[in-house]
């Protein structure tokens, strides 16, 4: 059931989330992935640091005023919490990568012309994970997200897709970082594509604020595209939240984040499977 853009999972919809939700889990235990759980509110400074507040104010709800004057916020993104969970400890170079994955739902306060069933709604469920690695484990932790983005999509039976790598405007302010780094990863994320394989076309100007991404768009039986899972990848927050790791040489560096999401939103995601399948 969908109301005001929120939905409401009744029996046989759950039961067929909690079997997506087990694929996804056997999966993670294989890759080696630590599932951990985070709240659903934060402060609003934690994502005035990230950039994500008041970056996407308009599509955020308004912050919930409490005494002393602090601010919370309904999360719209799961990546500041699980920094948070990297940013707790201490982590030599021998632990890396860190995989840190969760089934987290975000609320982002879409228009009420822009909602649409299960494809577009205010609370959505992400299959997401954040990767936390050194620079020379980038390109295999990209490719094993990748690998599993397009598992996740065959073994459902979702065979008409494209790749779109999804790069930064030139020219334009909205994207923070060193361009140094963007380089780095929209050329890496493109030779990932090239290396595997995969049929891809660019996409500039669809960049996240804070880095270049892998964008899975899916057609279904309607001949509809969908943007579903993505693979990100991140310069820029370890920066924005100081984040270390201690190297071989002894001395601090700064990890390399990568986001990703083989479903999306297990909403869109459902609500796709029930058109293309009747």
């Amino acid at each position: 059931l969908v109301g005001s853009g929120l939905i409401l999972w009744l029996p046989k919809g759950a039961k067929i989330r909690g079997l997506l939700e087990d694929f996804v889990r056997q999966e993670l235990a294989k890759r080696g992935y630590q599932q951990v759980y985070t709240p659903v509110i934060g402060k609003v400074d934690l994502y005035e640091i990230s950039g994500h507040y008041p970056y996407y104010a308009d599509s955020q709800f308004a912050p919930i005023e409490m005494e002393d004057d602090e601010r919370y916020l309904l999360r719209p993104m799961n990546c500041p919490h699980h920094i948070q969970i990297f940013a707790a400890q201490k982590h030599s170079y021998r632990e890396l990568p860190v995989r840190l994955a969760e089934f987290g739902t975000v609320y982002r306060y879409e228009q009420s012309g822009e909602l649409s069933g299960m494809t577009r709604v205010r609370g959505l469920t992400q299959d997401d994970a954040h990767l936390f690695c050194t620079q020379e484990q980038v390109e295999t932790e990209i490719r094993d997200t990748v690998d599993l983005t397009l598992k996740t999509l065959r073994t459902l039976g979702l065979n008409d897709y494209r790749v779109q790598v999804s790069l930064r405007e030139p020219n334009s302010d909205k994207y923070t970082g060193d361009p140094a780094h963007w380089d780095a990863a929209e050329e890496t994320l493109t030779r990932v594509a090239k290396d595997m394989n995969i049929a891809h076309e660019t996409a500039t100007g669809e960049a996240a604020f804070y880095g270049p991404k892998l964008d899975f768009m899916v057609k279904d039986c309607l001949g509809r595209e969908w943007q579903l899972g993505t693979v990100q990848l991140d310069y820029n927050l370890p920066e924005r939240f100081g984040l270390e790791y201690i190297g071989a040489d002894n001395a601090a560096h700064q990890p390399v984040m990568i986001h990703r999401a083989p479903f999306g939103s297990f909403e869109r995601f459902m609500g796709i499977l029930i058109e293309h399948f009747a």
